[in-house]
């Protein structure tokens, strides 16, 4: 099911492979090992990622920070409550000092609601070490009907991508292939990008929001039956959608999303402006940096043509939302910030394998610090 739903994700987001997407936003890398997913960052924190192959009733994390001392966090998430005592690796039970981890329900998580994990770098090393030579990671009886497990069977290379990604390899920071070479050698972590966000503006009245719609609409219309001819509008959907916005940019600029295509489905399209808020409401397509999600394939997909965007005024952030399936556990959300002259990219999640995750639990390939 795992797999069906990797390949899903590569089809439904029109080629925008996690390897694409990481490259198109800075980041380090992407893939995939016998249902272990890498992710790496802009700045090198990779997660490795594993999942129940058949009932995604158990998710298992492994974080790693960048640099010699870069922190590690095991992290497991289940649909029923977890006891560090209940672990087991090929049946045989995994001890470690309960002090060591924290289990608890976190009732903001929509799924895989309980959560174990710890941050000890010796307690992560004897796990690590452990696994590699099991195949099934499971909380209670392997045997048992209805246990959750997951197969380790791709663990071992996943870490070693890592290790690879962050110049570990040979020395004695790596989880796999460690070596004699010192921590020292090990490349430092590069900072996170630093994003400043303009302030906010006044929002536009709803007479000036519909002004500044129409006129966008009357000049670019063309680009409008375009979207609605590539994304199945009917005849009866065609023209000037009611998803259409208007928000303030600045006292001088507004920015208009039309919406275009079949708005039933649960990716909703739209072309985004930027316009003149003073006649005669001069209106050019919206430039932004990085992977969109469309046009980056060498496909004729325009870059201001976004899926599931919409703008947060309060915070001045663009936000996409691409989703795989309509659940929307998979697929791509990007957020760009308007730094008062340009969207500039704010950050990247990407979850390439459909198993019941969502948003907050999904890795990061691009990340910045706002001031």
């Amino acid at each position: 099911m795992i797999a069906f739903c990797r390949l899903l994700i590569l089809i439904a987001l029109a080629g925008v492979s996690t390897v694409a997407t990481a490259a198109a936003k800075g980041a380090s890398s992407g893939r995939d090992f016998k249902g272990w997913e890498v992710v790496c960052d802009n700045v090198k924190r990779c997660a490795a990622i594993g999942a129940d192959e058949d009932n995604t009733r158990l998710v298992v994390w492994l974080w790693r920070d960048a640099g010699p001392d870069g922190a590690m966090k095991l992290q497991v998430a289940a649909d029923k409550p977890l006891r560090a005592d209940q672990m087991r690796l090929d049946g045989h039970a995994f001890r470690f000092d309960p002090s060591k981890a924290k289990a608890w329900q976190d009732k903001t998580a929509q799924t895989y609601a309980y959560r174990l994990a710890t941050e000890d770098p010796a307690t992560i090393s004897a796990w690590i070490e452990a696994a590699h030579d099991a195949h099934m990671m499971s909380f209670g009886d392997p045997a048992a009907s209805g246990t959750p497990g997951v197969s380790l069977a791709g663990l071992s290379a996943a870490l070693l991508a890592i290790d690879d990604m962050q110049g570990r390899v040979g020395t004695v920071t790596a989880w796999r292939r460690a070596g004699a070479a010192p921590a020292s050698s090990v490349p430092a972590a590069n900072p996170l990008p630093v994003v400043k966000a303009a302030p906010p503006v006044p929002d536009l009245s709803a007479a000036e929001q519909h002004r500044l719609i129409d006129a966008t609409y009357a000049s670019v219309h063309a680009d409008v039956e375009q979207c609605d001819a590539d994304n199945g509008a009917t005849d009866d959907t065609k023209g000037l959608h009611d998803g259409s916005r208007a928000v303030a940019l600045s006292a001088s600029e507004a920015l208009v999303s039309l919406a275009c295509g079949d708005t039933s489905a649960y990716n909703d399209v739209s072309l985004w402006y930027r316009v003149r808020r003073a006649p005669p409401f001069a209106a050019k397509p919206l430039a932004l940096p990085g992977n969109t999600g469309t046009g980056d394939d060498g496909d004729s997909v325009p870059r201001n043509q976004l899926t599931g965007a919409f703008y947060n005024t309060s915070e001045g952030g663009l936000i996409s939302f691409d989703r795989a399936r309509s659940m929307g556990d998979c697929g791509d959300s990007t957020t760009w910030a308007f730094d008062g002259t340009n969207f500039v990219l704010a950050s990247d999640r990407f979850e390439g394998a459909c198993i019941g995750l969502l948003m907050n639990d999904w890795p990061s390939v691009y990340r910045t610090k706002t001031q």
